[in-house]
């Protein structure tokens, strides 16, 4: 059970890592806004952590929802930005005679955005881990995805 869930887990990683390599311009796949599921604190995941089997408190329940809604305040103009320039770079990319040095400026463009992304992530990882007690992230690390493991 807990192999096969490990597995479902990595499997979810890599298709969220795969449509964050694709990008954001086309509107789909996971983590539109940093990497949410539904029901974050119902046994879904949350930008890379698993909180099945893991009981929170009700404090520590509410102390990751503000995180959630602070980070996707934050992060929701950058979204936008994201899928405009990643618009503007399908464009290009797909004109009829491509200028090699716009599509590159272009991609320069989004890929900031993303680092800008990648960067809150990061941020709210490290928040999200002070909320938890060392036991609850110790379990996070068991149930996360391959790649999170040390």
């Amino acid at each position: 059970m807990k192999r096969a869930l490990k597995i479902a887990i990595a499997t979810v990683a890599l298709a969220a890592t795969a449509a964050l390599a694709q990008g954001y311009g086309s509107g789909h796949g996971p983590g539109m806004m940093g990497g949410y599921g539904p029901g974050m604190m119902g046994g879904a995941m949350m930008d890379g952590y698993s909180f099945a089997g893991i009981k929170l408190t009700a404090e520590q329940e509410d102390k990751l929802f503000a995180i959630q809604e602070q980070n996707h305040a934050k992060n929701f103009a950058t979204m936008t930005k994201v899928r405009a320039e990643a618009y503007k770079l399908r464009r290009l990319s797909s004109a009829d005679s491509v200028d090699a040095k716009a599509v590159l400026e272009q991609q320069k463009k989004v890929d900031e955005l993303r680092r800008e992304m990648l960067a809150s992530r990061l941020e709210m990882h490290k928040q999200v881990e002070a909320v938890l007690t060392a036991e609850q992230r110790k379990q996070t690390r068991e149930y996360g995805p391959w790649w999170m493991h040390e």
